[in-house]
């Protein structure tokens, strides 16, 4: 039976799944879906393995192993996370949030109370960003939705704003497995499929020049793995988690599988 993996549809992250959309129907399935909903479906045990936001692993970080090495991590005016106001704003009473967007509804929240000690009530909802700013004085945009209101005059670049917070770069999403669920070479394969897509040096691949790959990195690298951690603490501190989450990584019995240079037997 083809393990079942999910990912989601925003184009930052499509440099991971390259490798992974050519196995699909063979040793893979691939459901695609919003980040928060493949969080319960991962952890209902409909999924073997998804691409997750750091939040949605947090909350349920006993049951799972991040796959190393490798997520979408972005620094400085990425664009994949805005805070967008009403034209005129005075003062942030209400905010409105996709509920599907936990890690970067928690961004927001992080540096509105860091930063500017604005605690604005959240209204949940699922639409466009113009709706959100019908509801609301201001509304959180991610992914391709950030992306596409770039442009837009009145609003915060919450990656950017956590840069000057934490002098960190963001960490968007990772991949994660549950527990003993695959094989070493399935977790190998989700690995390999960044090759796929950009490099190391953050060049982008055909298929990819449309995207702001300068400001995004496909490595989970140590200085990305502390960026999460301390998103995590101060997410603890401002009572979003109960607890700080271990960030527990995949241990292969093949220490080279990973790297993909499996041994000879």
């Amino acid at each position: 039976m083809p393990a079942r993996l999910g990912i989601i549809p925003d184009r930052y992250a499509r440099p991971l799944f390259s490798g992974l959309l050519e196995l699909r129907d063979t040793v893979i399935e691939l459901v695609q879906d919003t980040p928060t909903r493949l969080a319960i479906q991962l952890r209902q045990a409909q999924l073997d393995g998804a691409f997750l936001s750091p939040i949605d692993y947090a909350k349920n970080y006993s049951h799972y192993h991040i796959v190393p090495d490798i997520g979408a991590v972005s620094e400085g005016e990425s664009g994949a996370a805005l805070l967008l106001f009403r034209e005129n704003m005075q003062t942030m009473k209400t905010l409105a949030v996709d509920p599907n967007s936990s890690s970067e509804i928690v961004l927001a929240h992080l540096i509105l109370a860091e930063k500017y000690d604005i605690m604005p009530t959240l209204v949940p909802f699922e639409g466009s960003s113009e709706e959100g700013l019908k509801r609301a004085d201001a509304v959180v945009a991610v992914g391709d939705t950030a992306l596409r209101l770039k442009t837009h005059t009145n609003k915060l670049d919450l990656v950017d704003e956590w840069k000057d917070i934490s002098d960190m770069p963001f960490v968007h999403g990772i991949w994660v497995v549950r527990n003993d669920s695959l094989s070493d070479s399935v977790v190998a394969k989700i690995a390999e499929s960044r090759d796929k897509g950009p490099n190391s040096m953050g060049e982008a691949s055909p298929g990819y020049d449309d995207l702001s790959i300068s400001q995004f990195r496909y490595d989970l690298d140590e200085e990305a793995v502390d960026a999460m951690n301390e998103f995590f603490r101060m997410a603890y501190y401002h009572g979003i988690l109960k607890d700080i989450p271990e960030v527990k990584f995949y241990e292969s019995n093949d220490r080279d599988i990973l790297s993909g240079n499996p041994s000879p037997n």
